[in-house]
């Protein structure tokens, strides 16, 4: 039920202000309180000198919004308060509102309500339909808490004398349209250093010109792909830093550049000699002929539907596979030479990512890469040619098992905020959400600053 006026009266104080009246516009369906200062000149101190000979110079009022006590209905806070002038320095300054949002004109229930309803993982549009608060206004207040959050984890890892050792480089898409930014993360603790907008190598510099360097000092180690141009710009700032090309990526630019355009061709042929024997076939007029080309014909187009649907007991470690997979994979491959060439290529790939030592990996990549050019094999003798010029990013592999998978971890929350967000236009905010999620989560939740 409403507040009705004609049998409800209200006192409420809070620090120096008082209210004893409220009004409600059945039409806006909007309740204010009117809240009055009751300060005394001689209780305030200039902010200015320190002086104590304060007078008032005039008075004022500011609408803050307020989180609603009854859904569907707007909530202002209408604060009467002075403006003092020193008689020593001739300033003037306004009365403080302690339960004003410093950077915003809600107040700071309201602050602190709209913080965990966001934490909770309510979108910026929700959030504003249920306090009838402008998105915008919430999200610049959730701007603020997060830039808090953040600065209070740096000026904590700095206080305990934290460097990171390992980071990772990758990119996300942030809208539709192959428009893209770059992501670096401390690999042991999970949290994102830095982001900025584009994967070009001028976007990523922006990030060694930007950031501390300082703090850097202790990386031994940097974790990428191989698409991107960043080994040139770590190798240019921070040429004592290690690069560390990702396993993942290469495994799996050579299950799609390798494995799969082998799978296909030998698929190919299949389907393409079934065709060729379908022609025969209707030419021929022998019964006993026609018969033989058809069980052919058949036994060419089941090999081509079991190579298509092949490709992931292809793909997959084979220690993973089971007993009747297994044995249907070492039929497609004693029946197909390219195709086992390079999925023992595969298996060799992966034992080599395995290795811890060095030189071992070394004269493992070194037989690998030559084997690979010796095949015969186009994509093969193309995937190796590339791949060879990154070798002592695959060698380091051994001495720093790291990778991007974090990183891609936590693509998979920034997809999720992006859905709950609707998108975000503001580059800048989504970049700060972004380091945001990414801190411990009883970092997220510290209250507003007062």
């Amino acid at each position: 039920m409403l507040l009705n006026k004609n049998n409800t009266k209200i006192c409420m104080s809070c620090q120096q202000f008082n209210c004893t009246e409220y009004e409600y516009n059945e039409a806006k369906r909007e309740l204010t309180f009117s809240f009055h200062s009751k300060q005394r000149p001689d209780d305030v101190f200039c902010r200015y000198c320190g002086s104590d000979s304060i007078e008032v110079h005039d008075n004022n009022t500011t609408i803050l919004k307020d989180l609603p006590i009854w859904i569907g209905i707007k909530q202002f806070i209408a604060v009467w308060y002075h403006r003092y002038k020193c008689r020593d320095c001739n300033r003037v300054f306004s009365e403080d509102i302690g339960f004003k949002d410093p950077d915003a004109r809600v107040t700071l229930r309201a602050t602190n309500a709209i913080r965990e309803l966001l934490s909770l993982g309510l979108s910026i549009s929700s959030v504003s339909q249920y306090t009838g608060i402008h998105w915008d206004t919430i999200r610049k207040l959730h701007t603020h808490v997060m830039e808090d959050a953040l600065e209070t984890r740096v000026k904590l890892l700095k206080e305990q004398g934290y460097k990171p050792t390992y980071l990772a480089v990758d990119e996300f898409a942030i809208h539709k349209g192959h428009t893209y930014a770059t992501c670096v993360m401390d690999l042991e603790t999970g949290e994102v250093l830095w982001v900025g907008k584009g994967r070009a190598t001028e976007d990523f510099r922006k990030f060694f010109l930007e950031y501390d360097m300082d703090y850097l000092n202790n990386v031994r180690a940097f974790a990428m792909d191989m698409n991107a141009s960043y080994n040139k710009l770590v190798e240019e700032y921070m040429p004592e830093v290690d690069i560390v090309y990702d396993r993942y990526h290469m495994q799996a630019q050579f299950g799609k550049e390798v494995l799969g355009v082998v799978r296909l061709n030998e698929a190919r042929k299949h389907k393409e000699a079934a065709q060729d024997i379908k022609e025969i076939r209707s030419e021929e007029t022998d019964p006993e002929i026609r018969r033989h080309l058809k069980a052919e014909y058949r036994e060419e187009q089941k090999m081509y539907s079991t190579l298509k649907n092949s490709r992931w007991s292809i793909l997959t470690n084979s220690k993973n596979l089971s007993d009747s997979k297994k044995t249907a994979l070492d039929t497609i491959l004693e029946e197909h030479n390219d195709l086992a060439v390079v999925y023992a290529m595969k298996e060799e790939m992966c034992r080599l990512f395995e290795l811890r030592d060095p030189e071992e990996a070394r004269n493992g990549w070194m037989a690998w890469f030559e084997a690979a050019k010796e095949s015969g094999i186009e994509a093969l003798v193309h995937f190796a040619e590339l791949k060879e010029k990154r070798l002592e990013g695959l060698i380091a592999h051994a001495t720093y098992p790291i990778s991007t998978g974090k990183l891609e971890g936590l693509n998979n929350k920034i997809k999720v905020a992006k859905r709950v967000g609707y998108g975000y236009r503001n580059d800048d905010y989504f970049f700060i959400l972004v380091r945001y999620i990414s801190m411990p989560h009883n970092f997220m939740l510290i209250p507003r600053k007062t």
